[in-house]
């Protein structure tokens, strides 16, 4: 599937529906141009009413000038929040593609999540829903309570931090949030970040813009990745809570 066959395919599917940020077109934007990477990005996010629909889209890191013709490999769809409606347009991506489940082996740890995924040719189209539905088991508390205080040990190491928060998103809950957020007014971390813009968290705004005036210039992975969690939290700005 071409680049411009896969944009057509994202317009018929997702027309009419509000985009909840500007969207992140890596080849358009000076800034990333020097982005060590095989692949172009492209990143839209659709909302409506309590959902948001995340749009990662892949391409050939061909010339720019020859980008329209390039192939699309990868089209991916993050479904958040209460996305139903979005879901079923999301499902419209699938039609018409060979179920391909292999080539999500080995890419994704048991996370949780539920995907679809199918294939037009090289290019891969996945829709991944995000949210759980229903309540979530708490941890224990010997075990949140260890976890946090690895959060506020200034002698941990970042990967410890990193370990620690990925191990207190299993919790989806307030105290989890004001743990992260007390981190983030200690120190910058990236995955604190993730899950707090995943999650929709407006209070993430302040650090992720703080850590984005702190990115050098020379550093446009970096500069891409917190522009994008920025663009995530803008878009969950329209959605109704």
């Amino acid at each position: 599937m071409k680049l411009t066959e896969a944009q057509a395919l994202l317009e018929r599917c997702f027309g009419g529906v509000t985009e909840g940020a500007p969207r992140l077109v890596e080849a358009e934007d000076a800034r990333f141009v020097e982005r060590p990477s095989a692949v172009w990005l492209e990143y839209r996010w659709y909302v409506s009413q309590r959902g948001l629909a995340e749009v990662f889209l892949k391409s050939e890191r061909v010339p720019v000038a020859a980008r329209a013709d390039a192939e699309a490999t990868v089209l991916r769809v993050h479904l958040l929040g209460a996305a139903d409606g979005l879901a079923e347009r999301a499902a419209g991506l699938l039609v018409g593609g060979r179920p391909a489940p292999e080539r999500l082996m080995g890419l994704f740890d048991d996370d949780g999540l539920r995907r679809e995924c199918v294939a037009f040719g090289r290019t891969s189209v996945t829709v991944e829903h995000w949210d759980t539905p229903g309540p979530r088991k708490l941890l224990e508390e010997a075990r949140f309570h260890a976890l946090a205080e690895r959060l506020r040990d200034t002698a941990s190491t970042p990967e410890e931090r990193h370990e620690s928060v990925q191990r207190l998103a299993d919790e989806r809950s307030p105290r989890v949030v004001e743990a992260l957020l007390g981190l983030l007014s200690r120190q910058p971390s990236l995955m604190a970040l993730r899950v707090l813009s995943e999650w929709g968290e407006a209070r993430a705004r302040a650090p992720l813009k703080a850590a984005l005036d702190a990115v050098r210039p020379d550093n446009p992975a970096d500069l891409w990745t917190l522009t994008a969690l920025d663009r995530r939290l803008e878009a969950w700005a329209h959605v109704e809570r």
